[in-house]
């Protein structure tokens, strides 16, 4: 037996022996199946510590593996060759992002738990404010799941460059103004000889920085039938003119393009050595500020830049994983009860003190992790999460042709690149990127009608 899971048995049994923080049990025997990432993954997150609880309940999980191995096949179709995985063993608990969730849930695919949730009075207000929500809203006001993690942009800084230069700290909840103002701050402290960035950026340019703007004002990029193209308004040149400013007076670093970009190690960035002041980062990058090997960062932590009209939400936060339940399930108590105990505070405990750090995600109960290494993480839960993703309010639009982004893209980083090198002016540049994207779409939408007329190769 591990060491880790030695140390996660001793903490979730001194959990289980506390009658104050026990989440209800209801004893329950049967076989239920599970769709994880493999058996053995499955164990050793949560199944050796659910039989502990439920030894009457026995799991069997259905691997995604099965999928993962046809990923080279040209004509490999992922929503298809996985609803035959699930057609085929019928799992009892799915495990499902928030496209598929959504799509399942509205489609009557899913049981619904507020039910179950009330009868055992569980704990849904532990979880960070407006999660429950979110989920409501893709079950179009009916909870079908729940979520033990998320995965949430925030802003990381370093404290020292700040105090150096004596330039106050960013805050929690900046409007975007501000962020780029204080940004202007920290690039003019830097030298010729010794460049200092404000933003570090390792990926993406111009367009990564206008869609972290994008996300926190609730712009959308299309309508909602998806035939029209809403880029030429006020609010989308507003970010275009911030993130274009940004990266002319390199308050933003970007990487130079070329042909064969080369990936840039984990924790080897500007930010990881000191050489910007902020990061827009996620949970994974604590590994790498965590690292002992790595170069010393005296970093600290606040919420991402925000709309000032919507001050305590953002569209930055990702549900990467939710346990839901089978409609057609013959087991539904016991499914209930895997989902209870993966999502409840005992896990929370185990996940906040083992894992924090090891996955992209941190626990999406804030009592649970409240600091770390001294640092307050209040600025992960600060943010509510809007009804609408990031990529939901922005390219999530189903009625939108699958491929029109790759040729939207190309066209979107020319007319930022005009406005950076002062060839164009916003309002020229968007609205002749509005008459190009429009006519991409259309065609898109031609393209896509064909092949569902005469079939995938059109013929």
């Amino acid at each position: 037996m591990g060491i880790m899971l030695l140390i996660m048995m001793s903490l979730v049994s001194g959990c289980f022996g506390r009658e104050s923080e026990r989440e209800s049990v209801n004893k329950v025997k049967g076989t239920i199946r599970v769709v994880y990432q493999d058996e053995s993954a499955f164990n050793r997150d949560y199944g050796q510590l659910f039989k502990l609880k439920q030894p009457d309940i026995n799991v069997e999980v259905v691997s995604k593996s099965e999928l993962y191995s046809k990923f080279g096949d040209p004509d490999f179709d992922f929503e298809t060759e996985s609803q035959k995985l699930l057609d085929k063993y019928k799992p009892d608990v799915l495990l499902l992002d928030e496209t598929s969730f959504k799509e399942f849930a509205q489609g009557g695919k899913l049981y619904a738990i507020d039910g179950v949730i009330k009868r055992d009075r569980y704990d849904v207000e532990g979880f960070m404010p407006g999660l429950t929500d979110r989920l409501k809203a893709m079950g179009k006001g009916t909870l079908y799941g729940l979520s033990p993690t998320i995965d949430t942009t925030v802003l990381y800084y370093n404290r020292d460059l700040f105090k150096e230069h004596n330039i106050e700290p960013p805050r929690n909840q900046m409007s975007w103004k501000e962020f780029f103002e204080l940004a202007a701050r920290v690039a003019n402290a830097g030298s010729k000889d010794k460049p200092l960035y404000a933003l570090a950026q390792e990926y993406g340019g111009a367009d990564s920085m206008m869609y972290s703007i994008a996300s926190s004002t609730g712009l959308r990029m299309f309508d909602a039938k998806g035939e029209q193209l809403l880029i030429n308004s006020e609010g989308w040149k507003e970010a275009i003119q911030q993130a274009t400013d940004a990266v002319r007076s390199k308050a933003l670093y970007t990487r130079p393009a070329t042909k064969d970009p080369q990936p840039i190690e984990p924790g080897k960035g500007l930010f990881f050595t000191g050489q910007a002041a902020m990061k827009l980062g996620t949970p994974w990058d604590l590994e790498h500020l965590r690292d002992k090997k790595a170069e010393k960062i005296n970093w600290d932590v606040v919420t991402t830049p925000v709309d000032p009209a919507t001050p305590d939400e953002t569209g930055n936060i990702t549900i990467r994983e939710i346990y839901a339940i089978a409609a057609d399930s013959d087991n539904k108590e016991a499914a209930w009860e895997l989902v209870k105990f993966i999502n409840g505070t005992e896990m929370a405990k185990v996940a906040s003190r083992t894992t924090v750090g090891m996955i992209p995600t941190i626990p999406s109960r804030p009592d649970y992790f409240k600091e770390l290494d001294g640092r307050s993480t209040g600025a992960f839960y600060t943010l509510k999460p809007k009804e609408l993703s990031v990529f939901d309010a922005l390219w999530g639009n189903n009625n939108v042709p699958d491929d029109y982004s790759s040729s939207f893209r190309p066209m979107l980083n020319e007319a930022l690149q005009a406005i950076i090198d002062n060839e164009k002016s916003v309002d020229e540049a968007v609205n002749e990127l509005q008459m190009k994207g429009q006519e991409a779409l259309r065609v898109a939408h031609e393209l896509q009608e064909d092949k569902r007329l005469h079939g995938k190769n059109g013929k």
